[in-house]
Formats: C-alpha cells, sequence, structure tokens
C-alpha cells in the first residue's frame, strides 16, 4: 500500500465544492419533510484509503464553508465523521489504517477504526483467505460494523465513495450474469444500508426510540407559534365540554353510526365471524421507520476527476494492490477487462452509463404507472397485529387504440404482456405488506398469479386459471365473497407453516441468576429492557422480564391452544375465542407469535416459590458429581478444597456451619443453583414450552403482567401503500358527521342535559328594541 503515483487524463478538472454540493443535494433527499430541526448534525464517511474515498473526505470538509446551513437529508451538516474497517485478510494493514488515519487528522476530521473478528465470524482456527466467499462476508461485516457506529454517533446519513468507473464495472458485471433491465440499472443513488436487515435502528427502524429520547435526532414537534395556533383553532371548534357532551350523548344519539365511523371494517368481521359476541379490540400497533441511509453523491463523477481533486488540493491517498489481481475477485477481471482492452463501442463507458439511464427511466414509468393501478383498487382491511389484507382489486381494461392497432394480434399481445406485468408489480407491492421474506421474487415470476387474479389479462386462447388458494413469497392468497353478492375480494394472509420447515425462534436471555439466587422472587429485579428483535421478517419484540429461564417468540401451535386456554381465566377464554374467531380464522391463527418458555413458571407466578431446598439443591454443582449410571453423588475433592482453607484455624465442630456462610460455600451454592436450572431446563426439552402470552392480542396468563412485559412494533412499510388503506363506502362523511354533533349539541341545550359554556352576547340592537318596549 503505497501512494498512487500521478496518473490522470489531461482533460480532467477537479471537483468544486459547489459541484460537490450540487450532487449533494440532488442524492440527499429529505426523508421527513416535517422535520423542524435546525441543529447541525454529523454525516458519517465511509472511508478505505483509497483516491475516491479520500476525495470523499476532502470535499466533505468543504460543506460548511461553503453553506452554512446546506442540508444532508433532513439536516444541517456539521463536521463530518470518518468509519475506517479494518478487514484483517493481509499482513501489515494495521500499518495501513494508521496511515488512513494519520491523513484523515490532517484533513480535520475524527475517525473511528473497527477490526473485523474474522474468529468470531467463521469460528477459531479458520483462515478467511481460504473460504471461498470471503469477497461477500467482508462486505456483510464491512457494512454491519459501519451501521452499528453511524447509530452510536446518532447518525442516519453514511456517504460512500462509489463513483462512475465503479457504476460502469457493476452493470457490466450484471450484464454478464444476465440480469433484466431493472438489474442494469446499476447502483441507487441512495438505499437503506444493506447486510444490516435484523439490526434494530440501523435498518428501516429506530424512529419511535428516537422520538422517545430527551434529543431527537429529528424533531417534528410543532414550534411555539404553530402549537398556539393550534390551540386556538380547536378552542374555536370545541367550544363546549366534550366530556361531559360524551356522557350526556351516549344514551340517546346515532351509537351505531358513531360506532361504525370509526371501527374495523364490519363487511370483513362478519364474513369472518358470523357471532354476536364481540371480540374486544385489537392492541395498537406503531409501524418502525428510520434507519441509516447509505448515499453516493460521486455516482455521476469518473475517477478520473476524482484523482485530480485530490492532486489539486494535495491530499494523500493508498492504493490496495489486491484491486490489481484479476483472478482475485469478478470485479477486479472486469476492470482488467475494459481498462487494458479496446471493447466494442456498445459496451463502452458511456454506451453503457445511457443504456443504465434509460433502464431507470423505464422502471419509473412502470412504478408509476403501478401506483395509478393501487390507486383505485380498495384495501378496506389491513392489520398488522395478525398479518392480514384485504383487497379488491381494480377491473382491469385495455386501453384504446388505433383500430390498425386493434387489428395487430402482435400488438395486441404486447399490450397484454405490458399491463399484466404492470398488474404483477401492484401485487408486489401487496405482497410486501405481509410477506415475512426479505427478497421478493421479480414481477416476472408473478405472471400466474396475475392471470388468476386478473381474468382480463389472461392470453388469448388460453383459459384463465381458476380463483383458488395460492401461496407465493411466503404469503397466502385465499379468495373470499363478502356478504349479498359484494364485490370480488381477496384475503392475504402469512402463509402457514410447512411441516419441513423449522418454525422461526427468537431467543431472549433471562435474567443474572446471581441478582436470583437466594431471594423469594417477588424479591427478583430486572435487569431492564431487552433490545429490539426481528421475529419472522415482520415483527420487532422486545421484552423487559423476571422470569426465570430463558424466553422465545415461536409460533402458536395448536398443541399449545388447549393447556393455554385452561390457564386463562372465564374472561381471558372469552375474549380469546371471540379474538381468534374474528382476526385469526382457521390457520392464520398459527401465524400468530407466542411468548415461550422452558421453565415451568406457575410456581412463581402464582406461589412466589421457585428455588428447591437444600436436600435437593446438593445434588447438583460443585458440592456433586454425575456417576457413570447418571445419578449425583459426593465429590469429596470439592468439599475437601473449602475446609481446608479454614481447618487449622477453626475446630472440627464449627467448619461444617462456618463453611455455608463463607464466601467460598455461597459460589458453591450459586453454581448448584446455576446447574440445577440448567437441569430443569434440558428436562423439560422433551415436553411442549409454556405459553405465555399471545402479544399481538395482549392475551396472557393470569398475574403475568407484574412478571413480563413487552412491546412489538410492525417492520417498516411504504407509506403509499399505508394510505391505501381506505375506509368503507357506508361510513358516514366528516361533515355528516358534524351535523350530526351539532343537531345533538342543540337538542341537548334545549332539553337542559347541559349547559352553555360561554354566554351569547346581547346584540345592541336586542337592548335597542327592548328598551323602546
Amino acid at each position: 500500500m503505497g501512494t498512487l503515483p500521478p496518473v490522470v487524463h489531461s482533460t480532467a478538472r477537479a471537483i468544486a465544492p459547489r459541484e460537490f454540493l450540487d450532487a449533494l443535494h440532488a442524492t440527499c433527499n429529505p426523508r421527513f419533510p416535517y422535520d423542524r430541526g435546525r441543529s447541525h448534525k454529523p454525516i458519517a464517511l465511509a472511508i478505505s484509503g483509497g483516491v475516491d474515498s479520500m476525495a470523499l473526505a476532502y470535499l466533505s470538509t468543504k460543506i460548511r464553508t461553503t453553506d452554512h446551513w446546506f442540508k444532508v437529508a433532513d439536516h444541517p451538516v456539521s463536521n463530518p465523521v470518518a468509519f475506517v474497517v479494518n478487514h484483517d485478510l493481509r499482513k501489515g494493514m494495521v500499518e495501513e489504517v494508521d496511515q488512513v488515519i494519520n491523513a484523515l487528522r490532517g484533513l480535520k476530521i475524527f475517525a473511528y477504526v473497527a477490526k473485523i473478528d474474522w474468529a468470531q465470524v467463521l469460528g477459531k482456527g479458520v483462515d478467511p483467505n481460504t473460504v471461498p466467499n470471503i469477497e461477500t462476508l467482508a462486505r456483510q461485516q464491512r457494512y454491519r460494523k459501519l451501521g452499528t457506529f453511524a447509530r452510536n454517533c446518532k447518525t442516519m446519513s453514511l456517504l460512500t465513495a462509489h463513483h462512475e468507473d465503479d457504476q460502469y464495472e457493476t452493470i457490466l458485471m450484471r450484464l454478464l450474469s444476465g440480469h433484466g433491465y431493472r438489474g442494469l440499472r446499476g447502483m441507487r443513488p441512495a438505499t437503506d444500508i444493506p447486510e444490516c436487515y435484523d439490526m434494530h435502528g440501523i435498518y428501516q427502524s429506530g424512529f419511535i426510540d428516537d422520538q422517545r429520547s430527551k434529543h431527537p435526532v429529528w424533531n417534528i414537534y410543532p414550534n411555539r407559534a404553530e402549537r398556539t395556533k393550534i390551540l386556538r383553532a380547536l378552542r374555536d371548534d370545541f367550544h363546549f365540554d366534550l366530556a361531559t357532551f360524551a356522557e350526556n350523548a351516549e344514551p340517546m344519539m346515532w351509537r351505531t353510526d358513531l360506532k361504525d365511523a370509526f371501527s374495523a371494517d364490519q363487511d370483513y368481521d362478519e364474513w369472518i365471524a358470523r357471532s354476536n359476541k364481540p371480540a374486544p379490540p385489537l392492541p395498537t400497533m406503531d409501524f418502525e421507520d428510520g434507519g441509516v441511509m447509505v448515499y453516493r453523491p460521486l455516482l455521476h463523477f469518473s475517477k478520473d476527476r476524482l484523482i485530480a481533486t485530490c492532486l489539486e488540493n494535495n491530499v494523500p491517498w493508498f492504493e490496495d494492490h489486491t484491486n490489481k489481481d484479476p483472478t482475485l475477485t469478478m470485479r477486479n477481471a472486469v476492470r482488467q477487462m475494459w481498462k487494458n482492452h479496446r471493447l466494442p463501442e456498445a459496451l463502452q463507458k458511456p454506451a453503457i452509463l445511457r443504456l443504465a439511464e434509460r433502464c431507470r427511466k423505464r422502471v419509473a414509468f412502470e412504478e408509476a404507472e403501478a401506483d395509478r393501478l393501487l390507486q383505485s383498487a380498495l384495501v378496506p382491511h389491513f392489520e398488522p397485529s395478525t398479518g392480514t389484507l384485504v383487497v379488491q382489486l381494480p377491473k382491469f381494461r385495455l386501453p384504446r387504440v388505433s383500430i390498425l392497432s386493434s387489428k395487430s394480434p402482435e400488438g395486441r399481445q404486447k399490450r397484454l404482456d405490458h399491463h399484466r406485468y404492470i398488474a404483477a408489480l401492484l401485487l408486489r407491492k401487496l405482497i410486501s405488506m405481509v410477506t415475512p421474506e426479505r427478497e421478493l421474487n421479480q414481477a416476472g415470476q408473478l405472471d400466474h398469479l396475475a392471470s388468476m387474479l386478473f381474468p382480463s389479462l389472461a392470453q388469448d386462447g388460453v383459459e384463465p386459471p381458476p380463483p383458488k388458494p395460492y401461496v407465493i413469497c411466503g404469503v397466502h392468497f385465499v379468495p373470499m365473497m363478502g356478504p349479498n353478492s359484494q364485490p370480488f375480494r381477496w384475503l392475504l394472509t402469512r402463509a402457514p407453516y410447512a411441516s419441513n420447515v423449522p418454525r422461526p425462534r427468537t431467543g431472549f436471555w433471562a435474567p443474572n441468576i446471581r441478582g436470583r439466587w437466594g431471594k423469594k422472587p417477588h424479591q427478583w429485579k430486572t435487569t431492564g429492557w431487552s433490545g429490539f428483535k426481528l421475529y419472522d421478517g415482520r415483527y420487532w419484540i422486545r421484552l423487559l422480564s423476571r422470569l426465570p429461564g430463558n424466553l422465545h417468540v415461536m409460533p402458536f401451535e395448536a398443541e399449545h391452544q388447549k393447556p393455554f386456554k385452561e390457564a386463562l381465566d372465564e374472561q381471558s377464554k372469552n375474549d380469546l375465542a371471540a379474538m381468534l374467531k374474528r382476526y385469526a380464522p382457521g390457520k392464520i391463527r398459527y401465524t400468530l407469535p407466542g411468548i415461550y418458555s422452558r421453565v415451568d413458571v406457575t410456581g412463581v407466578i402464582q406461589r412466589d416459590e421457585y428455588w428447591p431446598d437444600i436436600e435437593e439443591l446438593d445434588k447438583y454443582g460443585a458440592l456433586r458429581k454425575r456417576n457413570a449410571d447418571g445419578q449425583w453423588e459426593i465429590r469429596e475433592e470439592a468439599v475437601e478444597n473449602e475446609e481446608s482453607k479454614d481447618a487449622e484455624k477453626k475446630s472440627s465442630d464449627t467448619v461444617e456451619q462456618e463453611l455455608l456462610h463463607s464466601s467460598a460455600s455461597k459460589r458453591a451454592r450459586l453454581l448448584q443453583a446455576k446447574a440445577w436450572e440448567d437441569d430443569i431446563t434440558e428436562r423439560r426439552t422433551d415436553n411442549p414450552p409454556q405459553l405465555l402470552a399471545l402479544p399481538t392480542l395482549g392475551i396472557h396468563i393470569p398475574g403475568l403482567e407484574d412478571w413480563l412485559r413487552w412491546e412489538i412494533r410492525y417492520r417498516k412499510l411504504d407509506p403509499d401503500m399505508l394510505l391505501t388503506v381506505k375506509r368503507r363506502k357506508f361510513m358516514p362523511k366528516r361533515r355528516k358527521v358534524r351535523s350530526q354533533i351539532r343537531m345533538s349539541y342543540r337538542h341537548m341545550l334545549l332539553s337542559g342535559l347541559i349547559k352553555p359554556r360561554y354566554s351569547r352576547p346581547v346584540r345592541r340592537r336586542e337592548v335597542l328594541k327592548s328598551k323602546s318596549k
């Protein structure tokens, strides 16, 4: 690793700071338009030491001096912070990283260094250079390190130094791999950080916790002037006591209409559960948002211009010689090919970049067409607590064309293929709301499903497939008909788990035994909330537990339903039956998450009992050992070691009593308790675990609220998709509801049920009229 010789194209010129700011402004769009924060926030830089990343570091130092209030995403920029990752794949990398740190200090940039521990990733004794996919693993670990540092520094914008030549090489590699026009778009200028899908606060999550913090990154609260304006508007609109109004109005006014206006989709509920018993409402669930965004502002600058920028401003950089080995990676081979050989004109950089631009425009046009089709679809019901979605798809009609085009079979087939592809894009958007999978099928692979859901788009001469249940991307499509011959609808749910597929499982560690040993269960203290963990690709869950033993979040199984019901009280049993029948009928209920324990916690919750007596505890731990028959016997050497410490100073009569109170005996008893707890856990592995709660339904065994709390959120969804969830057509309009409120209020005033809060001022004309009389 050394300084690169000054080899640069003669026509290349350095990148000006204002030019770099324009590229940043076009790349870093606001994420939260209602953010009112005016405090400067740092931006993170991914630095490797090459010429591209060092040019990025230099240009980032010129942002604030060029424009003091320049915004990256949502915040004005303060000083940049650099993150350097030591991959530790060859000798001398520590010295190379030190050189990069010194160069960044010369630019007055504070830098953090992270080293990848390959022993933790691959296991001890495994040489990472012998692993065939080491480049993929290095990329994964690099992004996870970068995401962790960005979250800890509270900077949600990460800039990378990918440039125009990298874009060209990426498109060439995808062209060689057989990608379609969607893959030939190349790298996107802005995207969520990859390889961090299960890390909360880094990938599409963390916004809610940020708003709860004392100093949030995003400030969406209104300022004083806006609050005054809102309060004035509310005071003018609601000039009477709402609580008194609701209390007196409930027995006599349109209770049904008000309930219908703000309840869930009644048609769907009546179709799901034809029962007179009302089901309790589901607990509210928040949707996650936020996370770290990766921006690539140098995609429109060639490497020659980056070299010229460093040369003109005396910025040192360092070259990694492994990038010149064409046998190491496919990117190195492609770089060697286009730099040392003259490619056909269609494969040269200008032609490939124009191809990528055309592909981006085509994809944007198709996505816009799919969004317009989505606006005509009706989504009357979406319940994240159960993962169900009801959609009424629009009737697809081909647009009118000229007579000559309509008579052409080739033209009609081309239009059918295009509109069927747009319909597949619509289905892909709907699938993304329910699916547990991270990577969805391409729209071309949804052709059969599109023909089933849109029969008018079937190929000529081919009978469209009949509507029937269909599973794809982990989503179960179920056809349904509403009552009274309502329009045809589809129910989308999480697909039931196959018998040969392992169930998703997310584990949470029990509190440390040191804080529980020797105390009654009601004296146990929790160690605080656990971190959020991703379950089944859909839910972020965290727990606050005082219970012994590890807890697991697993699917609600049929074998656990009967013992769970028996443990509930009568009211909870009725609520569970009504909620399962209404919100999760059939096999949908067996996709709900449940909190399980391998340790029987009934004695802890109900009787405040857990630890065994001393005689039973003596069978375990440091004072006992298992023999060949699996029985516990006395370990004489352990007792002799503890007794020998005080045997010389104390008599034989008091040795046994003092041993129980010595620190060594406490440590031995603690080991015994740990061994006993592990043993009862192992003995329950053959038995089904104990179901404690169904968190998305809010149902749990009695008394659990004093021992276990949870918080569950749904993963981030596209805001445009959430806006498609419409209310029912028979729901009263807002103007109608307001008129009903005014009429009821006047009726209660005339009948004397309530008194006006403000008396009407007497007009001057009325005063003169009374005096004349």
